[in-house]
């Protein structure tokens, strides 16, 4: 399933979780998170507002915790990409890619990440190994366009007809929620802003795995 969002593509996919040993994959995160919360190297210790969960990024040498085995995930991801993205993006010409898994994100209720994007690759993707639809808020997706900072001061009326819940109006709306399930893979362009909202209260773990494509 391919998505406009913001006229910008979120490619959506469903991963079987018979595939590979999601199991383990969860066993070594959650174990991992009751070491310590707020696991959080990525943002310098003097920044203003900083984020709060659990993961691995410029952490990944530390010997504390353990690290993911993710041997059979790999295969999966590699699959899906070859077989079904790079047909989605309806390319030119026959071409390479390389991809690596370079996140992992644990997070409990009231903790969130905040907006961010990947400046070194093409496509980013995030894989929701764990996750309750019923009880988790999924990925926050940014509308950078200038406009949707001010439509709805200048058309406010718009707000009473346009169905917010349609992803084909998200041009409209300054973030957008994708409808997201566990198991799904999503994959977006990687300049677009991103972020993890404030999670309900709640003991349940909320698990990610997060990629960066480069096509070549």
């Amino acid at each position: 399933m391919i998505t406009p969002l913001f006229s910008l593509p979120a490619y959506t996919y469903s991963i079987d979780e018979k595939l590979y040993d999601k199991k383990n994959i969860i066993n070594v995160i959650e174990n991992n998170y009751k070491k310590n919360k707020t696991r959080n190297k990525w943002e310098a210790d003097d920044d203003i507002v900083s984020s709060n969960l659990h993961h691995n990024y410029n952490d990944f040498e530390n010997t504390k915790f353990k690290k993911p085995n993710y041997t059979t995930i790999i295969p999966v991801y590699q699959k899906i990409i070859s077989n079904l993205f790079l047909n989605d993006l309806k390319l030119k010409k026959n071409t390479r890619y390389d991809f690596e898994i370079v996140n992992y994100t644990c997070m409990t209720g009231n903790q969130y990440m905040k907006s961010h994007y990947h400046n070194d690759c093409d496509f980013t993707g995030v894989h929701y190994i764990k996750f309750n639809p019923k009880i988790h808020k999924p990925t926050l997706y940014e509308n950078t366009n200038n406009f949707s900072h001010f439509m709805r001061d200048l058309r406010p009326k718009l707000n009473d007809v346009l169905d917010d819940k349609c992803v084909l109006n998200s041009w409209y709306s300054k973030n957008y929620f994708l409808n997201i399930k566990e198991n799904d893979f999503v994959i977006t362009p990687s300049f677009l802003f991103h972020s993890v909202p404030y999670q309900p209260s709640t003991k349940e773990t909320r698990i990610t795995i997060v990629l960066n494509i480069i096509l070549e």
